[in-house]
C-alpha cells in the first residue's frame, strides 16, 4: 500500500529528525513552502521555496516496518518558508503519487536541540568509540514486575518446608547411623511436641506468603525466614545467633506455635503419615502439568503433519479437471498416513495428584504413601543472594539418590526403574529425560547415577532447572508404586554472581542524545491541531517500567499505551488527560558498554559478563514509577515527553569456580569484586519549542 507519513521526531544543532513511512513506494522528496492552500480537500503546500530531489528509501523490501528516520538541515528552513510536506511514489517519474499532511516547523525549532540537553549537573559518561545496537519495539506482556503465585510455587515451598521434618519423622532411630539423611535428625531423641511445632510453623510459613490474609511473624526475636536475596552473608549470621534466644518463640495468626500445635497435636499425629503421599503428591502435580504441555505440542505437530500431507495430494491434481494423481505419490502418501501415530486428544487441565493409580505408558501406578525420594550429599553455593546447587557442563555429573523409608524390609528392592527430568519451572519445557534400570536397591541407602558432558550440553546456563528423580517398582503382590523428588539447580560456567551490594558511584545521565538515542524513549508528543482549536494540554499519570534483559543485546522499548479520558468537543482546548503507560527493557550487554570510560572502568570481559547475564539479577533489578505530567502549549509551539533512566556503579561480588566435587558439583570458590551499572532513577524531560 502507498503511503506518505511525515512526523517529526527531535532535532539536534544542525538538522530536524524525522520519521517517514511511504509503505510500497520506493522513492519520496520533500517540499518546503511558505503557505498551505487546500485543493479538493487536500491541504498542499504553496510558495514553494525549495524542493528536495527524489531518493530511494533504504528498505526496498516490505516486511510490516517500512519506517525510516529522515535527517533535514535545519537552513532549509526560516520564519516564513516553515511548511514541509512528504511525496512518496513508484518510481522517479512520480507514478502512484501520495502525500502526507503538512507539518509547521516554527521558528523556535531552530534553538531547539533535543541531542545536547543541560538537563542537571550531574555528569554525563564521555563515551567516544561504543556504538549501541539499533533498539528494539516490544509488547508491553514482555514487561512485568510480578505475578501471582501458581499451585507449583505453592506446592514447592510447602515441599522444601516439611521434607526436613517429615524425613525425621519417617526415619527410625536407627538412622542415626551412616545412612541417616543430612537434612533430617534422630526421630526418637527429639520431643514430639517440639517436632510438631516445628512441622507446623514450616507448614504455615511455607503457605502464608500465598495467603492475602495471613500476617506475617511477631516473635519476639528478630531472627526470621529472609526473602532479601541478597544478604546471604547477613542472614547466616543471624541466623547462627538466633538459635540460642530464648526469647525466640514464632506465631502464626498471632497464636504461639507451640500453643497451636498442641491443640491441633491428635490431628497432626494422624496426619504425619500422609507426608510423604504430600511430598510426591506436589512433585507428581509438577511432573503431570509437564507432560500436558509435551502430549499438547505432539498432537499440534501431528495435525500439522497431516494437513501437509493432504496439501500435498491437492497440489497434485490438475486444478479444474478431473483426478489425476499419479499412483506412486498417492501409494507413498497412504504408506505415510499408516505409519503416522493416531492424532492423541486434547488433554484435560492436570489436577492435583493424589494416591489414585496414575496411568503411564499403559500402566497404573499408585503415588506411596511410605518412601519419599531425597537427592543426596548435595553441595549448595551462594547464587544470586541464595543458597543454590551450582553444576557445571564436566565430564560427567553424579546423583546420589535415596529411597527413604520408615521400616526397612529386610531384602532389597529386586528392581526399579528411575527416571530423571531436566525441566524448565519457567516455560515448563522439558529439557533432558533420561532412564536407569537398577537392581538390588537397598532401603535408606544411596543409589548413584551418572551423566555424561555430551547429555549436559543441551541444558541452557545461568537458568534455574529444576531436575526430578522418579522411582517405579512393581511389589511381589504385583503392584506397581513410584515416587518423585526433586532439586533446584544451576548450571555455570567460571564465573557466577554471588550477591549484589551497594551502590559505589554518584548518578550518572546519559545527556547526548546522539551517542545514547537507544536509551531515550519519546512517550508522547503534542497532536496537530485543528482549525477549532488553539491550545493543547497534557495531564495525565505516566507509568514508567525499567526492567532488564538477560537474553537480548539491544535495547527494547514498549510503545506508548495510553487510556484516553473523553474530550470536549467545545473546547479551545485540545486536553488529552488520563492514563499512559511505557517503559523500556535495557539490555545487560549495553549496559555493559556503559562502563568504557566511567570512572576509568572498562567494559568486563565475556566470562564475567556471561555470569550477569542470567534472569535471576535481571528480575532482581526490575522497577516501575508513576508520575503526573502537565504541560501545555499553543498551536505553533510543539512539545514532547522524553524519559531517560539514571544511571550508578553498583559492587557485584561473582564467585569463581576453582574446583569441583568428586560429583561435579561446585565446590571451592574465590570471590571477585565488579562494578556495573544499573538504573536507579528516570529523568522526565518536557520539551516545548520556544514562542514566535
Amino acid at each position: 500500500m502507498a503511503l506518505a507519513i511525515l512526523q517529526w521526531e527531535s532535532a539536534d544543532s544542525q538538522n530536524y529528525r524525522f520519521m517517514i513511512d511511504i509503505g510500497t513506494n520506493s522513492w519520496y522528496r520533500f517540499k518546503i513552502g511558505r503557505q498551505v492552500i487546500d485543493r479538493a480537500g487536500i491541504k498542499w503546500v504553496d510558495e514553494i521555496y525549495k524542493v528536495t530531489p527524489f531518493q530511494q528509501k533504504k528498505k526496498l523490501t516490505f516486511l510490516g516496518d517500512s519506517q525510516e528516520e529522515i535527517r533535514i538541515p535545519k537552513n532549509y528552513f526560516d520564519g516564513e518558508n516553515c511548511y514541509i510536506q512528504l511525496l512518496s511514489a513508484k518510481d522517479r517519474n512520480g507514478t502512484s503519487p501520495a502525500v502526507s499532511n503538512v507539518i509547521r516547523v516554527p521558528l523556535g525549532f531552530q534553538h531547539v536541540n533535543t541531542g545536547r540537553l543541560n538537563i542537571s549537573p550531574s555528569a554525563s559518561i564521555d563515551m567516544q568509540t561504543t556504538a549501541f545496537n539499533p533498539i528494539r519495539n516490544i509488547s508491553h506482556e514482555q514487561q512485568y514486575l510480578s505475578q501471582q503465585a501458581s499451585l507449583e510455587d505453592i506446592l514447592g515451598s510447602l515441599v522444601q518446608a516439611v521434607l526436613p521434618a517429615a524425613i525425621s519423622l519417617l526415619t527410625p532411630a536407627t538412622n542415626a547411623g551412616n545412612n541417616a539423611p543430612a537434612s533430617g535428625g534422630n526421630a526418637s531423641s527429639q520431643n514430639p511436641t517440639n517436632m510438631l511445632t516445628g512441622l507446623l510453623g514450616a507448614i504455615m510459613r511455607a503457605v502464608a506468603p500465598s495467603i492475602p490474609a495471613l500476617s506475617g511473624q511477631h516473635s519476639v526475636s528478630t531472627a526470621q525466614s529472609h526473602d532479601n536475596r541478597f544478604c546471604a552473608d547477613i542472614c547466616s549470621d543471624s541466623d547462627s545467633t538466633a538459635g540460642g534466644n530464648q526469647f525466640s518463640k514464632p506465631f502464626v495468626f498471632g497464636i504461639d506455635d507451640a500453643l497451636l500445635a498442641s491443640l491441633a497435636g491428635p490431628l497432626i499425629q494422624q496426619g504425619v503419615q500422609l507426608l510423604p503421599q504430600l511430598i510426591n503428591a506436589a512433585n507428581q502435580h509438577k511432573l503431570q502439568t509437564l507432560q500436558a504441555n509435551n502430549q499438547l505440542m505432539t498432537t499440534l505437530a501431528g495435525d500439522v503433519q497431516r494437513r501437509l500431507m493432504l496439501q500435498q495430494l491437492l497440489q497434485n491434481q490438475q486444478p479444474g479437471a478431473a483426478p489425476n494423481v499419479d499412483p506412486a505419490v498417492l501409494a507413498q502418501l497412504i504408506a505415510q498416513l499408516q505409519n503416522a501415530q493416531p492424532a492423541a486428544p486434547a488433554a484435560a487441565p492436570a489436577g492435583v495428584a493424589t494416591a489414585h493409580s496414575l496411568m503411564q505408558n499403559n500402566t497404573a501406578y499408585t503415588l506411596s504413601n511410605g518412601v519419599i525420594l531425597t537427592f543426596e550429599s548435595l553441595k549448595l553455593s551462594a547464587y544470586n543472594g541464595k543458597q543454590q546447587l551450582l553444576l557445571q557442563q564436566a565430564d560427567k555429573l553424579l546423583f546420589k539418590v535415596k529411597l527413604n523409608v520408615g521400616q526397612a524390609p529386610k531384602n532389597p528392592l529386586p528392581k526399579a526403574i528411575y527416571t530423571f527430568y531436566f525441566k524448565d519451572p519457567v516455560s515448563r519445557q522439558l529439557l533432558l529425560e533420561k532412564t536407569f534400570k537398577k537392581k538390588d536397591i537397598q532401603a535408606n541407602t544411596s543409589v548413584d547415577f551418572e551423566f555424561m558432558k555430551n547429555e549436559l550440553l543441551s541444558l541452557p546456563l545461568y537458568k534455574d532447572l529444576e531436575i526430578f528423580a522418579e522411582v517405579r517398582w512393581r511389589t511381589s503382590s504385583g503392584k506397581e508404586y513410584k515416587a518423585i523428588g526433586n532439586t533446584p539447580a544451576v548450571f555455570v560456567q567460571n564465573y557466577f554472581v554471588q550477591q549484589q551490594g551497594d551502590a559505589v558511584s554518584s548518578e550518572k545521565e546519559l545527556t547526548d542524545m546522539k551517542v545514547y538515542r537507544t536509551f531515550w524513549n519519546k512517550i508522547w508528543q503534542s497532536p496537530s491541531l485543528g482549525k477549532s482549536k488553539s491550545l493543547w494540554e497534557l495531564n495525565a499519570d505516566a507509568r514508567y517500567t525499567v526492567s532488564l534483559s538477560a537474553e537480548h543485546t539491544a535495547n527494547g522499548i514498549t510503545s506508548t499505551k495510553m487510556s484516553v479520558d473523553v474530550k470536549d468537543k467545545e473546547s479551545l482546548t485540545d486536553t488529552t488527560s488520563g492514563r499512559m503507560k511505557a517503559g523500556i527493557e535495557l539490555s545487560i550487554t549495553e549496559l555493559n558498554k556503559l562502563l568504557d570510560g566511567w570512572d576509568g572502568n572498562k567494559p568486563l570481559d565475556d566470562g564475567q559478563l556471561a555470569a550477569i547475564k542470567n534472569t535471576g539479577f535481571a528480575k532482581s533489578n526490575m522497577a516501575e514509577m508513576i508520575y503526573n505530567i502537565k504541560m501545555k502549549g499553543r498551536t505553533y509551539e510543539q512539545g514532547m515527553v522524553w524519559v531517560v533512566p539514571v544511571f550508578k556503579l553498583f559492587e557485584i561480588t561473582l564467585g569463581k569456580v576453582d574446583s569441583l566435587t568428586p560429583d561435579g558439583y561446585v565446590n571451592e570458590i574465590s570471590s571477585t569484586k565488579a562494578k556495573f551499572p544499573l538504573p536507579v532513577s528516570v529523568r522526565i524531560l518536557g520539551i516545548k519549542s520556544n514562542n514566535q
